[in-house]
C-alpha cells in the first residue's frame, strides 16, 4: 500500500496537471463563449481538482494522525522501558486512556468529564499537557484537554462559521451586552495654539445582546472499540463525530437562524446586494457586492456560497474576457473570486426568488460567535446496557449575533 507521502505527491501532481488542462482550455476558448463541449470539459476538470483537493486533505490529516499515534507508541515504549507500569500492567498513558472510557465509581451509572475554559485554559487551547514523571518529554506530546480538542476542531475548516466568525468564550451563560460602534473618531488638522476638537465614536443603541442556547447530541459506540484501543483510538473518533454534529446543528443557525430562541444568522444582515433575476449572480453583480462593503473590510473579506451557486459562478468572465474565478494553485490554498477567498457553506440558499444566496465581507469583524466555556462530555454504560453499547453525550451552549452590518453584505436574488 502506498504511503501517505506517496499519495500526497500523486494527488498533487494530478492536481497540477488538471490546472494546466484548465489553463489550456481557457486559452482555447479565449474571448468567445464556451460551447457545450467546452463547458462540460470545464466542469469535469473542476470536479477533478475538487477530487484531488479532497485526497490531499484526507492524506495530510491521516498522515498527521499516524505521526501522533507513532509518537504515542514510542512514548508508551519509553515508559515501559523505564518500568513505569501500574499493577494492571498499563503505563500511565494507557491507564489515562482507559480511565476516559470507564465509570468513575464501581456502581458506574455515569462517567462525566467536564472541562471549563478559565483564563489560563483559553490562553493555551493549542497547548499539550505534560506527562508527569517522564523526563525530557515536552508539553506537545500528549493530546489537548477534551474542551480544547472540541474547540480547535470546531474552528478547523474554512466552511465553519466557528472559524470565520469572531469567537468569544464566556465563563457563564447569562445574557451579555456587546457594544457595537456605528461611527468612529476622526482626527482633524489643528493650527498652532488651536483647540483640540472632540470626536467621539458613536455606539449602536441598544447594545447587541447575546444569550446562550443549548445544543447537544448523543453517540453510541461498542465496548469492542474501547477494548481494542489501549491508546484511545476511540476517543478521537467520538470527538470527531461530536464536532461534525455540533458544526452542522449550530452552524446552520449561525447562517440562517431567525434569532428567536436561537442564534441570529448572518443572512439577516441589513446591508444587501442584488443578484439580478432568479439566476446566478453576474460578474457585475459580484463587483457591486464587493463595493457594498466598507473599503477597510474588503482586503480581509471572504465569499460564502453553497456548492451549487459556486458551480454557476466558476465560468463567469469580466469585461475583458478573463475568468474572475481563480483556482488555488497550491494544495490547501483557497480558490479566489475577484481577489478574495471563497468558501462553501450549504446552509446558504440555492438560487430562487428573493433567496439569500451568498455573503461577502470580513465575517470576523461583522459576526460574533459566543461559546459558553463548558462543553459537557458525559458517558453512560447503563443507558444502552441491553444492546451492550456505551453512550456518549455532548452538550454545549452557543449564540451568534451580527455586530457590524457594514462589514459584510448579503447577496440576494430578485423576486423575479
Amino acid at each position: 500500500m502506498a504511503s501517505h507521502n506517496e499519495e500526497i505527491r500523486a494527488a498533487y501532481d494530478a492536481r497540477r496537471r488538471a490546472v494546466e488542462q484548465l489553463r489550456s482550455l481557457d486559452a482555447e476558448v479565449g474571448d468567445n463563449e464556451p460551447n457545450e463541449e467546452q463547458r462540460a470539459s470545464f466542469d469535469a476538470i473542476n470536479a477533478d481538482i475538487d477530487k484531488y483537493d479532497g485526497k490531499l486533505d484526507h492524506h495530510i490529516s491521516e498522515g498527521k494522525l499516524d505521526e501522533r499515534s507513532a509518537y504515542l507508541d514510542g512514548l508508551i515504549g519509553a515508559q515501559r522501558d523505564a518500568g513505569m507500569v501500574t499493577e494492571n500492567g498499563l503505563t500511565p498513558i494507557e491507564q489515562e486512556a482507559r480511565d476516559l472510557f470507564r465509570p468513575a465509581n464501581s456502581e458506574g451509572a455515569q462517567s462525566r468529564l467536564e472541562f471549563s475554559a478559565d483564563a489560563a485554559e483559553r490562553s493555551r487551547l493549542m497547548r499539550r499537557d505534560l506527562v508527569a514523571g517522564v523526563a525530557g518529554d515536552g508539553a506537545e506530546l500528549v493530546p489537548t484537554s477534551l474542551f480544547g480538542e472540541l474547540y480547535v476542531a470546531l474552528r478547523e475548516g474554512a466552511e465553519s462559521m466557528f472559524s470565520l466568525g469572531r469567537n468569544v468564550i464566556t465563563t457563564g451563560g447569562e445574557a451579555m451586552a456587546f457594544p457595537s460602534v456605528s461611527s468612529f473618531s476622526s482626527a482633524s488638522l489643528i493650527a498652532e495654539g488651536g483647540a483640540v476638537g472632540e470626536s467621539d465614536p458613536q455606539f449602536v443603541t441598544p447594545n447587541v445582546t447575546m444569550n446562550a442556547y443549548k445544543y447537544g447530541l448523543a453517540i453510541q459506540v461498542s465496548p469492542e472499540l474501547e477494548q481494542d484501543n489501549a491508546v484511545p483510538g476511540a476517543l478521537p473518533w467520538v470527538v470527531s463525530q461530536a464536532v461534525q454534529g455540533i458544526r452542522r446543528g449550530v452552524g446552520a443557525a449561525l447562517v440562517t437562524g431567525d434569532g428567536s430562541d436561537k442564534p441570529n444568522g448572518i443572512v439577516n444582515g441589513s446591508t444587501t446586494s442584488t443578484a439580478t433575476g432568479v439566476t446566478y449572480p453576474t460578474a457585475d453583480n459580484l463587483l457591486a457586492a464587493q463595493h457594498a462593503v466598507v473599503s477597510g473590510y474588503r482586503p480581509t473579506a471572504t465569499w460564502m456560497f453553497n456548492d451549487d451557486t459556486i458551480l454557476g459562478i466558476r465560468l463567469l468572465k469580466d469585461s475583458e474576457g478573463q475568468y474572475i474565478w481563480r483556482p488555488g494553485l497550491v494544495a490547501g490554498s483557497y480558490d479566489t473570486l475577484l481577489g478574495n477567498p471563497v468558501v462553501s457553506d450549504d446552509n446558504l440558499a440555492t438560487i430562487g426568488a428573493n433567496a439569500k444566496i451568498g455573503v461577502f465581507g470580513d465575517i470576523a469583524a461583522g459576526y460574533l460567535v459566543r461559546i459558553v466555556n463548558t462543553i459537557r462530555a458525559e458517558r453512560s454504560d447503563q443507558y444502552a446496557w441491553l444492546n451492550d453499547l456505551l453512550t456518549w453525550r455532548f452538550l454545549g451552549r452557543f449564540d451568534g449575533e451580527i455586530i457590524d452590518n457594514t462589514a459584510f453584505t448579503v447577496i440576494t436574488n430578485e423576486a423575479a
